[in-house]
């Protein structure tokens, strides 16, 4: 009787064991999803604040790297979670079915652990493969990364800097009347600027090194635009 007590007291210590490895893993992918969930915040707000690193001659948004450097932290956890927790947890859960098997030799039948063994796994349709706990976490940490993934690549090839090329305003036409109509307002506006400082001594000055006039009128200074024809 005294072997029978201390042998179910094994097993409920046992029990507890695979209990707290289990709690600790599901923590683990909590904290993962809390980090990866920073990151993107962080990720969106450097879209709002519009920011780019240049990379190899390349302008990349800060919120692509951002985004990017997020799968850093889950590998980690993925590792911490595969290769350390789970294995202590299976290794817990061997124990439990080697002390119900001897329950069972004392003459209690026991089966929490070989039921569970049972009907974790589950058969994958049409490849007709197994799947265990360790390739549902897998599946789980894998699909999170390859999200991040896309998310990163969207986000720097997408993400342009304001004054490129393919920006929205860069791509309206503008026809050459158009063009011919805007130099003829600056050269108008350029010309009675210069008109009313004429004869006014101190009232012009000229940067040598931009080359840029300016004209006092009244109490302002005021810079006189370079009118440029437009390009054929």
């Amino acid at each position: 009787m005294e072997k029978l007590e201390a042998q179910t007291e094994v097993w409920k210590k046992i029990v507890d064991v695979q209990q707290h490895f289990n709690d600790l893993e599901l923590r683990i992918r909590n904290f993962a999803l809390i980090v990866t969930g920073a990151f993107l915040g962080l990720g969106g707000y450097a879209i709002k604040d519009g920011g780019f690193v240049n990379v190899a001659g390349r302008d990349i948004s800060s919120a692509a790297l951002i985004v990017g450097a997020s799968l850093l932290p889950l590998v980690a956890f993925y590792l911490m979670d595969r290769l350390w927790y789970h294995r202590l947890l299976d290794g817990s859960v061997a124990a439990g079915i080697s002390a119900e098997s001897e329950l069972k030799n004392l003459g209690v039948v026991v089966d929490l652990g070989v039921k569970i063994s049972q009907s974790s796994p589950f058969t994958v349709p049409l490849i007709n493969r197994k799947v265990h706990s360790r390739h549902k976490m897998d599946w789980f940490y894998g699909l999170l990364a390859l999200a991040l993934a896309i998310l990163t690549i969207t986000l720097a090839v997408g993400v342009k800097p304001a004054n490129s090329s393919t920006s929205a305003v860069g791509a309206i036409s503008v026809s050459a009347e158009d063009k011919e109509a805007g130099l003829a307002i600056c050269k108008s506006y350029a010309q009675n600027l210069l008109a009313q400082a004429s004869g006014k001594p101190g009232s012009s000055a000229t940067d040598p090194l931009t080359n840029k006039q300016a004209v006092k009128i009244g109490d302002e200074w005021r810079l006189v635009p370079t009118c440029k024809a437009p390009a054929p």
